[in-house]
């Protein structure tokens, strides 16, 4: 495996700082050590790299041999997977710059112009006709919209959106600056957007507190 001594490394580093690691790392408490958490995410981290290439059996696999408990191995790849869940939704994104990366960039603007920056009713289904899957297309206009209003938010320069769109999809690093131009573009409507957006969710709450 590719990471395979970084993952050995780690699960010595934690060896030597808790006799109990396993039991440690596997749960969700908030109990642990700053350097055990330190060294926790630092697992997931390379877990979720590693099963973006391997599979989960021979990732389980290799746990085991480090001397894993098979527990322990079984929910850390389940967790790591789970963090996988927009990598894995963007599979679609992957094929289309694999075949032609001028329909992704299509495909990215069209769900930015009709989906996020504003809204065209029934824009998301005019895309099935070009033979995509509805529900696989708004899936993905979904997450686009969620980790475009993380980054507005957070107020992401370009150069961090480009990291993390290349950790959070797979993309090429120019069709991952093809996407963070897009909210560049659209930066003051998108936070504008966000804004509101915010205002109303506040809004309910307090309208909900009242009663």
């Amino acid at each position: 495996m590719q990471n395979g001594k970084k993952i050995s490394e780690i699960i010595q580093n934690m060896q030597a700082l808790q006799d109990n690691w396993e039991t440690v790392i596997a749960e969700e408490k908030e109990d642990r050590s700053e350097e055990m958490d330190e060294q926790r995410n630092r697992l997931f981290n390379i877990l979720r790299q590693e099963l973006k290439r391997s599979g989960e059996e021979e990732v389980y696999e290799f746990l085991l041999a480090e001397g894993m408990q098979k527990e322990t191995a079984h929910k850390l790849i389940k967790k790591a997977v789970w963090m996988l869940q927009f990598y894995n939704s963007f599979r679609l994104l992957r094929e289309l710059e694999s075949n032609d990366g001028m329909i992704l960039k299509g495909l990215l603007s069209s769900i930015y112009q009709k989906n996020i920056v504003r809204f065209e009713y029934d824009g998301l289904k005019q895309m099935t006709y070009m033979g995509y899957d509805e529900e696989e297309v708004i899936d993905i206009a979904e997450r686009m919209a969620y980790l475009t209003d993380y980054y507005v938010s957070r107020s992401f320069t370009r150069k961090e959106m480009v990291r993390d769109l290349r950790d959070e999809t797979g993309l090429l690093t120019e069709n991952c600056e093809y996407w963070a131009d897009l909210i560049e573009e659209n930066y003051l409507a998108l936070k504008m957007n966000y804004i509101i957006e915010e205002l109303g969710r506040i809004r309910e709450e307090l309208a909900d507190l009242i009663k």
